[in-house]
């Protein structure tokens, strides 16, 4: 759970679109993005965006941390749209339009008309087959998220009832590798998976720890991350199959790594968002 450098989302209709130029997008200016920090040079990238001088970002919100604002209209900040406003920034753009897509069109890839699209999206041999992937820029492990007291452990979480999210990591690990007696228990949205948790429908939840710090630390202390399993997941954007942008975006991140920028985003926007620095979580083995 750290960005690539040091330490360091989804389900609801596709609700809008809005293009967000600078601080004002109602009069097209050009002076920033939202409330981001600018770093880089304008130029020092290479993208071909669909429409002139504006970069076409697809997500799927809510996520707060990583876009923060519940629609395409409020979204001003966070760790991608900042990064994706550094990415527009150095490639020499003015703006971002930003689309809003469930979980599971997203991640089906069916509908392609963007330059780039993120949504803490795990780098897959088999996503490879619908998508081209950037370089990672972020890493993360599965963290179980559970009701403060509840008798979950290592030795009994097989023997639980486990929520995941559709189409998540967190799913197939279950699946394949924890195999829990019931099967796992599936949910089409973080909201409604961990408002299944609070309401004792089921005992755990298994998902990216970074998304399972994201809604234990807004729970009051009714809900905790109480283990993770390791493993050494990358995010990664996800372009249209045969894009010309995949080196301009992987340049970027790497200019991201070096000069600090990944680490400024992970401790403005994360680091309070988590309320815990993740690797003081402990790790359990995998069955």
């Amino acid at each position: 759970m750290k960005t690539i450098r040091t330490l360091a989302a989804v389900g609801m209709l596709a609700l809008g679109v809005t293009s967000l130029t600078g601080c004002d997008a109602l009069n097209g200016t050009s002076e920033g993005f939202g409330e981001c920090e600018l770093t880089g040079q304008p130029g020092s990238i290479q993208l071909q965006p669909q429409t002139p001088d504006t970069l076409t970002v697809t997500t799927v919100l809510p996520s707060n941390g990583w876009w923060n604002g519940d629609s395409p209209e409020a979204v001003n900040s966070g760790f991608e749209y900042c990064m994706v406003a550094n990415i527009a920034h150095r490639a020499g753009l003015k703006s971002l339009t930003i689309q809003n897509q469930s979980w599971d069109q997203y991640i089906s890839a069916s509908k392609q008309d963007y330059d780039i699209s993120l949504a803490s999206t795990t780098i897959t041999d088999e996503r490879k087959e619908v998508f081209d992937f950037s370089e990672p820029y972020f890493q993360s492990n599965l963290g179980i998220a559970v009701k403060d007291g509840a008798d979950v452990t290592a030795e009994n979480i097989a023997e639980k009832r486990v929520g995941v999210l559709q189409g998540n990591m967190g799913a197939q690990f279950v699946t394949d590798t924890l195999k829990p007696a019931g099967g796992p228990q599936l949910f089409q949205s973080e909201t409604e998976m961990f408002t299944a948790l609070k309401a004792g429908q089921i005992d755990a939840v298994i998902t990216d720890t970074t998304l399972a710090l994201t809604n234990t630390s807004a729970s009051n202390g009714e809900l905790k991350v109480i283990a993770q399993y390791q493993v050494d997941q990358g995010y990664g954007i996800t372009l249209p199959k045969g894009s010309t942008n995949v080196d301009g975006v992987n340049k970027a991140i790497e200019e991201m790594k070096s000069d600090g920028t990944f680490d400024k985003l992970s401790a403005s926007y994360l680091q309070p968002l988590f309320g815990v620095d993740p690797n003081t979580i402990p790790t359990w083995e995998q069955p």
